[in-house]
């Protein structure tokens, strides 16, 4: 019959038996009576089948085999403090490494603000930032990937938790040179009809593009892109080449507006704006410093 196995805390009370001599020592020492420490031994003399303790009128002291299980348990001891050390260890180790994932327009253009205010703080986690769209930021959180993930589609999933941490709102541009760029604006049905230069699907400006536009007319889809490309720089240097129409984020194009390498077209009766929106699975812990990049990404989006 197997036997089962020993627990730490009786081991313990062995060890302490042994150091200060005596059961009620050891009860003072460990903050019990000294007739729990005298049951917990004689559990261990049962379970074993050895005589721990010799018992007189003059006291209990240990055995010779007492006395060879109490030092073996204070080896064993020694070894679980040192595991549970180096247990704590990498938990802090983990705790100071986070990884943050971001969608392409919060990692190109809202991150860079968020970690300097973090580094400010003086927090000695290590932030590792990655980017994907914002499918792939859900996936990578849900896996347990990210700590915690930035993005900008209106689909938010209900298994994770979620908070709204800034604001965007995506724009039409055209090139200076597009005819677009000399009308006051367009309407939603030809902005749908339009085939766009476009980021690929799963990207929240794609996602949000095209909930909108079925929102402002029910049944309308907007028709295939002329151009998948993997990022705003790539699509606003298209555009900027006279190479079409696109939808992008405001903070993406803002410095090209104020410059003039893009000219904004308002859409009649429609506009785009959409959250930035902080998730992570609530299942896994909260670390300090995910606390703290919230409260940065929430006291302001754009610098002052």
């Amino acid at each position: 019959m197997t036997r089962q196995p020993t627990e730490l805390a009786p081991l313990r009370m062995l060890v302490a038996v042994h150091e200060h001599g005596s059961l009620s020592a050891a009860a003072d020492v460990l903050g019990v009576s000294q007739q729990g420490v005298s049951a917990r031994m004689r559990a261990l003399e049962s379970q074993w089948g050895l005589r721990l303790f010799e018992r007189s009128t003059r006291g209990t002291t240990l055995t010779p085999e007492g006395v060879v299980i109490a030092e073996w348990a204070h080896d064993l001891l020694s070894r679980s403090a040192s595991f549970e050390s180096a247990v704590d260890a990498l938990k802090k180790d983990a705790q100071s490494h986070v990884r943050v994932a971001a969608s392409l327009t919060v990692a190109e253009h809202l991150m860079p603000l968020w970690l300097t205010r973090f580094a400010a703080t003086g927090d000695p986690a290590r932030l590792e930032l990655s980017a994907a769209n914002s499918a792939g930021v859900i996936a990578g959180v849900r896996d347990g990937k990210y700590s915690i993930g930035f993005i900008e589609t209106p689909d938010v999933p209900e298994d994770l938790d979620s908070m709204i941490v800034a604001s965007d709102e995506l724009v039409v541009v055209v090139g200076n040179t597009h005819a677009w760029a000399s009308r006051d604006a367009v309407t939603v049905e030809e902005l749908a009809a339009t085939p766009l230069i476009s980021r690929e699907r799963g990207s929240g400006t794609r996602t949000t593009l095209e909930r909108r536009v079925r929102l402002a007319a029910e049944g309308l889809t907007i028709v295939e892109p002329a151009a998948e490309l993997p990022t705003a720089l790539a699509i606003r240097s298209t555009v900027m080449a006279g190479g079409g129409v696109a939808v992008l984020s405001g903070l993406a194009v803002a410095d090209d507006l104020a410059a003039g390498r893009l000219t904004r077209v308002e859409t009649e009766d429609l506009t785009f704006p959409r959250p930035i929106v902080a998730v992570w699975d609530p299942r896994a812990p909260r670390h300090d410093a995910v606390r703290r990049l919230l409260d940065i990404a929430r006291d302001g989006a754009k610098p002052s």
